[in-house]
């Protein structure tokens, strides 16, 4: 393991998840009932992606003995998970919001793989099953995919997709079952065919009717997910057998030819498919994407040159956004110039640091 990839784990382990699990989980007569929002804990909002998201964290670094937060992980979802559902089990976008949207059943049904996972009940199973269920019946859409929010709005988005495509492989490779199977190959299928624009070389966000990239907005890409969709296509061969790595090459050329900041050398925001900066500022996720993108590349090419740039993008990334900042949090974005944007750490960027973090585990060790 290098300085920089023993620095990461280290910073999550020891420093990250502890204070966490104390500062970011709020208690009551000694009752662990939600997480917080952001640390400090100063946002109104209560958002359930931030609990199923942390649900996930702390139910995996539970299982893999990187820290004991088995009390208050049960406790959360006995007592906290219910005031965010509906009668049928579906998931609101907040406590002050009933939207229902397809991201938030995506995080529910990862979090739900992971409580399977560490407690071995089979409700959990039943309960992603069930959820499936109603995101097929109200969420589905004829085209192929998942409707935004229940509203059906003419507008469709790649990203709540793609989160929905994580939870399915998390499930299939947990369980082995049909239903986690089929809804893996046809979300790959959904990427093959609309979600990546051929003509452009790129990952399309925002869509039509159709999945048509024909709105005003359909040229604005997140290199992020260029990033995040190579490692789940990684996985996604891991399991099915099925080679993307002509995929994932087109994905790396674009993100690291015109998705990063030439000041900051960070992956920024947004850019237009023609290569053209549009929010050149940087957020803390979109740097831990293209972490888990290096190891894939090390991964699948067993190239060591690929190491070497994980190193840098993991030192880069504690120079710009952790070095300096209250031991635990982080900063979660940096202007053009590369200057801190001061504001409270977001939990839910908590989910992004720890996965690129656990994606260490599969690199080489030390003597091997």
């Amino acid at each position: 393991m290098s300085t920089a990839t023993h620095q990461f784990t280290t910073w999550m382990r020891d420093l990250v998840l502890p204070h966490f699990l104390q500062a970011g989980v709020s208690y009551t007569s000694g009752e662990a009932l939600s997480f917080c929002e952001t640390l400090p804990d100063t946002a109104s909002l209560m958002r359930s992606r931030v609990q199923t998201r942390q649900l996930y964290v702390f139910a995996h670094a539970t299982r893999t003995g990187w820290i004991d937060a088995h009390q208050q992980v049960l406790s959360i979802t006995d007592k906290g998970l219910a005031k965010f559902k509906n009668s049928a089990g579906a998931f609101h976008f907040s406590l002050d919001n009933n939207e229902i949207n397809a991201y938030e059943q995506a995080f529910a049904l990862l979090a739900y793989c992971e409580l399977y996972q560490l407690t071995k009940d089979h409700r959990f199973r039943q309960k992603a099953e069930l959820l499936h269920d109603w995101m097929n019946e109200n969420l589905a859409l004829d085209e192929g995919g998942y409707a935004v929010n229940t509203q059906r709005p003419d507008f469709l988005n790649q990203n709540p997709n793609m989160h929905l495509f994580e939870a399915c492989l998390h499930w299939w490779h947990t369980t082995g079952d049909a239903r986690w199977e089929e809804i893996s190959h046809r979300l790959y299928q959904l990427f093959n065919t609309r979600i990546f624009n051929q003509q452009h070389s790129c990952l399309v966000e925002f869509f039509a009717p159709g999945w048509q990239p024909t709105l005003p907005v359909s040229c604005h890409i997140d290199p992020g997910h260029h990033h995040e969709w190579t490692w789940l296509l990684y996985e996604y061969q891991k399991i099915s057998g099925i080679n993307t790595e002509p995929q994932r090459g087109l994905l790396q050329k674009l993100a690291t030819s015109h998705g990063e900041n030439s000041n900051t050398h960070s992956v920024m925001n947004e850019i237009t498919w023609h290569g053209e900066r549009l929010r050149p500022e940087s957020r803390l996720w979109c740097q831990t994407e293209r972490i888990k993108a290096d190891v894939v590349n090390y991964l699948s090419s067993k190239d060591t040159a690929h190491l070497s740039q994980l190193d840098k993008h993991i030192e880069e990334m504690f120079t710009l956004y952790i070095n300096d900042e209250i031991p635990g949090q982080y900063c979660d974005e940096i202007a053009d110039n590369g200057e801190r944007i001061r504001q409270a750490s977001p939990s839910s960027t908590l989910y992004h640091l720890y996965v690129a973090c656990r994606q260490l585990d599969y690199l080489p060790q030390e003597g091997e």
